[in-house]
């Protein structure tokens, strides 16, 4: 029986049987993966807070009947304690998962999409007031990772540097860009420093920012999302 030992985020779990748990891992090595840990909600067994969502695991991997993986051992390696412990924190942190949870197809390559969700908790655990900036942030960089960049550099008509131009600049989500005011005034507007701010999350840079900001750069990622994967995440209606 082939085994195999992967580094995985745990993402979510559901009872089966008596006392068994299936869980969706997004591995490292795997992409997302089911796999199941026989006896884990058996109150004897090691394993089950090893196994908790959000946890950074090592795990080993047999091939179990029909095909399922088994998790035939786990250790922890980030438990992400902090971002549990708060409801604010936790429901954010529900939502990234979610989300790319719902848009990640099972087994395939998702090696990018895991080090940037470990890099999210990372980063929202050391610096857990600005968990929003760190949501928007995970959000720009998963969306380029789907093939869904967006272009914060030049209009999409005129193609005039957008930081010369404003006063408002206007969100076209299909088209992955924004339109200067010059060249169209339909959709939703935005200021120039919003923009900014976007460009500056897509290179990696998160820097104090304020609460209208951060209501504005929510609504373009919201949009963003709905016009490029039309799906209902349930935890989002909890932010």
């Amino acid at each position: 029986m082939k085994k195999v030992n992967t580094v995985a985020v745990v993402l979510k779990s559901i009872n089966y049987r008596d006392s068994d748990k299936i869980y969706t891992l997004l591995s490292k090595d795997l992409g997302k993966i089911p796999a199941i840990a026989r006896g884990v909600r058996k109150i004897s067994s090691r394993r089950a807070g090893n196994l908790d969502t959000l946890n950074l695991v090592k795990v080993g991997l047999s091939e179990g009947l029909g095909g399922m993986r088994q998790i035939d051992e786990v250790s922890g390696l980030n438990s992400f304690k902090k971002l549990k412990g708060d409801y604010a924190l936790s429901i954010r942190c529900s939502y990234v998962v979610e989300l790319l949870h719902k848009t990640t197809e099972e087994s395939g390559n998702a090696e990018e999409a895991f080090e940037l969700l470990v890099k999210f908790l990372k980063i929202a655990s050391r610096f857990p007031e600005n968990i929003d900036l760190a949501v928007r942030f995970f959000e720009i960089h998963y969306l380029g990772l789907m093939g869904y960049g967006l272009n914060t550099e030049t209009c999409l008509r005129c193609k005039k540097e957008l930081v010369r131009k404003g006063p408002l600049l206007y969100l076209a989500p299909d088209r992955g860009g924004f339109f200067c005011d010059d060249c169209s005034r339909s959709g939703l507007g935005f200021p120039t420093q919003t923009v900014g701010k976007l460009r500056e999350l897509s290179q990696n840079k998160l820097t104090k920012t304020d609460e209208k900001t951060l209501k504005d750069l929510s609504t373009i990622t919201s949009a963003l999302i709905d016009e490029h994967f039309g799906i209902r995440i349930k935890s989002r209606e909890l932010l």
